[in-house]
């Protein structure tokens, strides 16, 4: 969890369909983990993790074996990918699970020191990235934070995180002492469903934790680290653990936060939802980049009508990063 004690500058990049639908809806767009470009968003903890848990799982299946509750054939059968097997199915079993009552949606953000090159004028692989014309949303982290508060009181979510992604040193973060008693948890609760009968002797043998005691440490960790290639963009990150349409617990009262669906130029469908869309707050920009393009400055005049149209008074300032396509 996050610790600090003055709010930093997020930098919100987008396209100029991207910032009109912001400024016009008052909402950021989140998307599904499943569909962003990282193609190993969401498997990180999973390598880091899964050594942990065969570890872990050598210690107690030996016990299982004696007591007759796994049959030594099934081990022999397997040979020595028993254990790295057995975890990673269970660790995917569990990921599909969640999933399937409430995934969880990112909207990012780059971190810019105030005083910096980047702070001014953008970070150019995110300029690349938009070479059409890109511009980038000076957004107030702790404006941003307490946005985030009202929405989860509000709707239907399992939860809402904010926090900036690690790239380095993640064997710290993904510790054995943090994910104790996880594998046995993830068997526990495999085997109490085929071997009703046995769960005093599994609860001996495994210990009385449950898959659903490290949903908090498996959910503040998965989505806030990332392979060190991408630590140039110093990522912030809102997550929201929406229900399903079909998902909600008796009592709760809150409002169903509807998934979206857009097409993309390649052909995809991308699952989001739009965060803050029931709030009456305005969002709180703080300004607005307008990256190398061709008619910057005519651009840099639309930007401050369309701010102006929208109510929005903040300062707008044109990238000096002479990129051209």
């Amino acid at each position: 969890m996050k610790n600090i004690s003055r709010s930093r500058s997020l930098f919100h990049y987008t396209s100029g369909e991207g910032l009109l639908g912001i400024l016009g809806s008052g909402t950021l767009f989140a998307s599904h983990y499943n569909f962003l470009n990282d193609k190993t968003e969401g498997n990180t903890l999973r390598e880091l993790l899964l050594p942990l848990l065969e570890k872990e799982t050598r210690t107690f299946v030996p016990k299982l074996i004696k007591e007759g509750i796994i049959k030594p054939e099934l081990l022999a059968a397997h040979g020595a990918n028993y254990y790295k097997d057995e975890v990673g199915k269970m660790f995917d079993s569990m990921t599909a699970a969640t999933d399937s009552v409430s995934p969880y949606f990112i909207t990012s953000f780059c971190m810019h020191e105030e005083g910096t090159s980047d702070h001014a004028h953008g970070l150019l692989s995110q300029w690349r990235g938009y070479a059409r014309g890109g511009y980038a949303i000076k957004f107030d982290e702790f404006a941003i934070d307490e946005l985030t508060k009202r929405e989860s009181a509000k709707c239907r979510l399992q939860g809402i995180l904010t926090d900036s992604v690690h790239y380095r040193d993640l064997d710290k973060i993904v510790s054995a002492e943090r994910f104790e008693g996880f594998a046995a948890a993830l068997f526990k609760a495999v085997l109490e469903q085929v071997l009703p009968n046995a769960v005093r002797k599994l609860t001996e043998i495994l210990g009385d934790k449950t898959p659903e005691d490290f949903a908090d440490p498996y959910l503040s960790t998965v989505p806030f680290i990332k392979n060190i290639g991408f630590e140039e963009e110093n990522e912030y990150r809102i997550v929201a653990l929406c229900n399903r349409v079909d998902v909600a617990e008796d009592g709760d009262d809150r409002e169903y936060k509807p998934m979206h669906f857009r097409h993309r130029p390649d052909g995809r469908i991308t699952p989001f939802i739009k965060l803050f869309e029931s709030l009456d707050d305005d969002l709180p920009i703080k300004s607005v980049i307008v990256g190398p393009h061709p008619y910057q400055q005519s651009q840099c005049e639309a930007v401050g009508l369309a701010l102006s149209e929208y109510g929005i008074e903040c300062p707008i300032r044109a990238s000096g990063i002479p990129f051209r396509e």
